[in-house]
């Protein structure tokens, strides 16, 4: 005898979002979103801080997103992204179908890195130009390409985004020795 599983679909959440408020899903999969740790909210805050200091104060351009906000690639697909960055204003109240420019996932204990790596291939399928996964407890930063390539940052580093970007650079010291 066989089982079917049947899967949940990003329709079915949204007509219960008061049971699927705090879960993805992944490939008609539920996984339950774990709340943060400080070291998680404190990463985040200093990023996106690191992130709107070069928007308004060095002719930067383009919004920051964060706090958890959606993307929905398909309709056994929808993410939560820790932080994201976009070259165009977003719709108030519309959630992506495609990935932002740039997407960011800061990385706690309690991720499940087989998971994390579906979602940085999707974010590089649905058109992000770059996926950085943040290691608070490592100090580094890993960036993927479109191309199927990823690099290791680490402390004494900075990574450069390219033209794409402006010319967007980050130290990652800057980043974890505060």
């Amino acid at each position: 005898m066989s089982v079917t599983l049947t899967k949940l679909t990003v329709s079915e959440m949204e007509n219960s979002p008061e049971k699927w408020e705090r879960f993805e899903l992944y490939r008609g999969e539920p996984i339950e979103m774990t709340f943060t740790k400080p070291i998680h909210a404190r990463t985040l805050s200093r990023l996106s801080y690191l992130f709107y200091n070069w928007i308004e104060n060095n002719k930067g351009f383009g919004e920051v997103y964060g706090g958890e906000a959606g993307v929905r690639f398909s309709e056994d697909t929808r993410y939560c992204f820790d932080l994201a960055w976009s070259s165009k204003t977003l719709p108030e109240n519309d959630i992506p179908s495609k990935s932002l420019d740039l997407m960011i996932e800061i990385i706690s204990d309690g991720n499940d890195m087989n998971l994390m790596m579906l979602k940085v291939d999707d974010y590089l399928k649905y058109g992000a130009r770059e996926v950085w996964l943040v290691f608070p407890a490592r100090k580094c930063i890993q960036v993927f390409l479109p191309d199927n390539t990823s690099k290791t940052f680490t402390i004494s580093e900075t990574i450069s985004t390219g033209e794409w970007m402006k010319g967007f650079e980050l130290k990652v010291s800057d980043l974890f020795n505060k």
